[in-house]
């Protein structure tokens, strides 16, 4: 869709669209956490990467590992020392988790699609 707005309006939009992006994210981060750690475990900073590169958002790590250590003190993901850096991986509970949040996450988005379907058609 196509929108027909002047430059000033475009650069306000704009703005509004990368505050959504990064409201998205902040809240969901706990679960995008999650979903980096069921293939591979990663550090803090390759998660902090993968959201950059995906969202285009740039958390601060005072966002990112109050989270880490939310998730890790409630048993969900498991800290391990690997020289340096401080290697995460999900525990059976975060897997567990993960799969509940994923369904959740997917009758969201049918809820959300069907929504903007019928407001289509409305218009």
């Amino acid at each position: 869709m196509q929108l027909d707005v002047n430059t000033a309006t475009t650069g306000k939009i704009e703005r509004f669209v990368r505050r959504y992006r990064r409201d998205l994210v902040n809240s969901t981060l706990e679960y995008l956490i999650l979903v980096y750690l069921e293939k591979i475990p990663m550090c803090g900073y390759d998660i902090l990467t993968l959201i950059y590169d995906r969202f285009h958002v740039l958390l601060s790590p005072g966002q990112l590992y109050p989270a880490i250590d939310h998730l890790s003190k409630n048993g969900i993901i498991q800290k391990q020392k690997d020289g340096r850096r401080v290697l995460l991986k999900l525990t059976n509970l975060g897997e567990s988790l993960l799969k509940t949040w994923k369904y959740e996450h997917g009758s969201l988005q049918l809820q959300l699609s069907e929504l903007l379907a019928r407001a289509q058609t409305s218009l």
